[in-house]
């Protein structure tokens, strides 16, 4: 494995160092000390760059809280070294390496590269109840035999967090094992992005060539389309020519098409035509799976009784599970904490605040922290970074609308802040939650995780 002080390209220790100070502006002095100081650069190429040198806890805190952080950062220093917008990010515990079986052994050949798929999405892996049996079903349908065009387009939809995305990349995996095919996956965000790069520098033609020449395509969170006419433009006539060449397309989204606003009708009329499948919430003897499976992986020695308890207090959806989970094991490895039902309790009222009246402010920036990765004293503090500032503005917003109470007093859960900034924050949110449909969705899922 490489090392940070064994990389000979003076440029890439030089873009590193310059990463890593912008890391220590936007993470706590705790996390510098515990792991900012020790990750190393392991690799790099234009579509992948590889990080390394962590324990495995660290490796996963930084994937579930810091991976957008970390991507921006990289394109900041990386980019003028040739890092494309779509690299791939390896963040790899020790004794990992890049010849581990379970990593492509080769990313430049063409059947992995830039296709976007995780290898660790597997239908294996993918936690079959009730809950989620019809989609499923039709996800391995359509990956087992990619080339029958059986539920052509296939569109899932569900709640956040429900494996929609699993499901999705499962499809991709076991149909390259199947056939040898050229796989497109992206998130709609990454390609309404590419459609604006595009057409504002005059390469639409290339993008149109990305999407339309594949056998399989994925897109993930088409919802996104929502109120970007022009992307939609550009979608509709990619979506019928792979149609009408047989190719198969698969859709996610957190709705039915038929919900989702300012959408073309053509468009919902194309979504709808092939086989929508829904996911639903589990079910309590699938989240008891959902949990010792995930148990089992990460080693932690949680007794049934507790895992019983866990299943009965998450409901929302799996990302809560997986996150719990993280401080479970966090406590347990870190602070060397035995792993009772009582501490369990804790941290689930720490975290999630599962306990006591929800429409609560201290409630509403915990349930905010959670969603965008940051901490409740970060919301509290003067700190001004994009990171910080929106999630705050979110949770001024949320408060206002879920508990009704005055501008001046929510402004006093904020660190006792003036309260024309709490004025200000509801009507820029205001402002995002029309233009930006992700903010929409992320602030209806709080809005009815509260509820």
């Amino acid at each position: 494995m490489l090392k940070l002080q064994e990389i000979n390209n003076p440029s890439w220790s030089t873009a590193f160092t310059s990463f890593l100070s912008l890391l220590r502006q936007d993470i706590d002095l705790d996390e510098v000390e515990a792991w900012v100081k020790k990750i190393q650069l392991l690799d790099f190429l234009p579509h992948r760059v590889t990080l390394g040198n962590l324990n495995q806890f660290f490796c996963n805190f930084i994937k579930l809280h810091h991976r957008d952080l970390i991507r921006h950062h990289l394109i900041s220093c990386f980019k003028n070294l040739g890092l494309e917008e779509d690299f791939e990010l390896l963040i790899l515990a020790q004794g990992i390496t890049e010849t581990n079986p379970a990593l492509p052994k080769n990313p430049e050949k063409k059947d992995f590269e830039q296709d976007g798929l995780n290898p660790l999405f597997t239908f294996e892996e993918f936690i079959n109840g009730g809950n989620s049996d019809i989609a499923y079903a039709a996800a391995l349908a359509v990956g087992e035999n990619i080339k029958e065009n059986k539920y052509n387009p296939l569109f899932i939809c569900g709640d956040v967090g429900l494996g929609k995305t699993h499901l999705l990349q499962a499809i991709g995996l076991r149909a390259k094992e199947k056939e040898t095919l050229k796989i497109r996956y992206a998130s709609c965000k990454d390609f309404i992005n590419e459609v604006i790069e595009g057409i504002r520098f005059q390469k639409i033609q290339q993008v149109r060539n990305k999407y339309r020449f594949v056998d399989l395509l994925m897109i993930d969170d088409i919802q996104f389309l929502e109120n970007k006419e022009s992307t939609q433009e550009e979608f509709f006539y990619i979506f019928n020519e792979l149609i009408q060449n047989n190719k198969q397309i698969i859709l996610t989204s957190d709705r039915y098409p038929r919900e989702i606003k300012n959408l073309e009708e053509r468009l919902v009329n194309r979504f709808n035509s092939g086989m929508v499948a829904r996911i639903y919430p589990p079910d309590f003897e699938t989240r008891v799976a959902i949990i010792q499976n995930k148990v089992a992986k990460k080693q932690i020695p949680l007794n049934q009784e507790i895992i019983d308890y866990l299943a009965g207090a998450i409901k929302s959806n799996v990302r809560d599970i997986e996150g719990i989970l993280v401080h479970i094991e966090a406590n347990h490895s870190l602070l060397s904490q035995s792993i009772t039902l009582e501490a369990v309790k804790r941290i689930l009222k720490e975290v999630l605040n599962l306990e006591g009246e929800p429409k609560t402010i201290e409630n509403i920036i915990k349930l905010v922290c959670v969603k965008f990765g940051v901490k409740a004293s970060d919301l509290k503090s003067d700190k001004r970074t994009q990171e910080i500032s929106k999630p705050r503005q979110i949770a001024m917003f949320v408060s206002r609308e879920a508990t009704g109470l005055s501008f001046p007093a929510i402004a006093e859960h904020f660190g006792g802040k003036n309260h024309t900034t709490v004025i200000q924050a509801y009507k820029k949110t205001k402002e995002w939650i029309e233009k930006d449909a992700e903010i929409k969705q992320t602030i209806n899922s709080i809005l009815r995780e509260l509820s």
